[in-house]
């Protein structure tokens, strides 16, 4: 089970002991602060034992958790535009901004989990640690029945297909509604966003 996995990983990682009890609130925090980056699958066994993930593999291990745990939940896919003002950006970033009109595409995950209170937008994919960021959005706490925020302005927005393959469908998505120099620029963007916050 994807859960004791979970469990293990954790106390291997020193953010769980032997006698943490793994709730859907406890499995959102570990998720959460996994660090932000792209693990060698997005499969939710990979994304526990290389303990890393980005929007999508988070979200497709939250879901199958939660699952696991007795919650249905959708995972929703949605067009942004990440856009970035002067003196909100380091360096690097600030380069690749002016060579992109200020702002990068992306197609964000998140999940509407059906909750004892309700369905709530869970959205677990920055951890902690990138706070210091300013247009980061980290989602500090879980209560069943509130909504989180999303860490994405949506565009357009999908309930992804339970019978398809997640990550072919977020594919399709991104290039049928961005260009091929968006996304080139989005790849830029995701690996100095990965290098940021895991150098904070």
């Amino acid at each position: 089970m994807l859960l004791e996995k979970l469990r293990l990983k954790a106390i291997e990682k020193n953010v769980a002991t032997i006698d943490t009890q793994l709730d859907a609130e406890k499995v959102f925090f570990l998720v959460r602060d996994m660090p932000y980056g792209r693990a060698s699958s997005r499969e939710p066994e990979t994304i526990i034992q290389e303990w890393r993930g980005t929007c999508s593999g988070k979200h497709y291990l939250l879901k199958s958790i939660f699952a696991e745990l007795g919650y249905s939940s959708r995972l929703i896919a949605c067009t942004t535009h990440i856009k970035i003002e002067p003196g909100e950006a380091w360096e690097k970033l600030e380069l690749l901004l002016t060579k992109s009109n200020r702002y990068f595409v992306d197609v964000h995950n998140y999940l509407i989990l059906d909750s004892p209170e309700g369905k709530m937008i869970v959205d677990a994919t920055w951890p902690i640690s990138s706070k210091s960021i300013s247009w980061i959005v980290v989602n500090e706490s879980f209560v069943f029945g509130r909504n989180q925020k999303i860490a994405a302005n949506p565009i357009m927005t999908w309930e992804v297909p339970e019978d398809v393959s997640y990550q072919k469908f977020k594919n399709n998505i991104l290039t049928n509604n961005f260009t091929k120099e968006e996304l080139v620029f989005r790849e830029r963007f995701i690996k100095l966003l990965i290098e940021k916050t895991n150098t904070n």
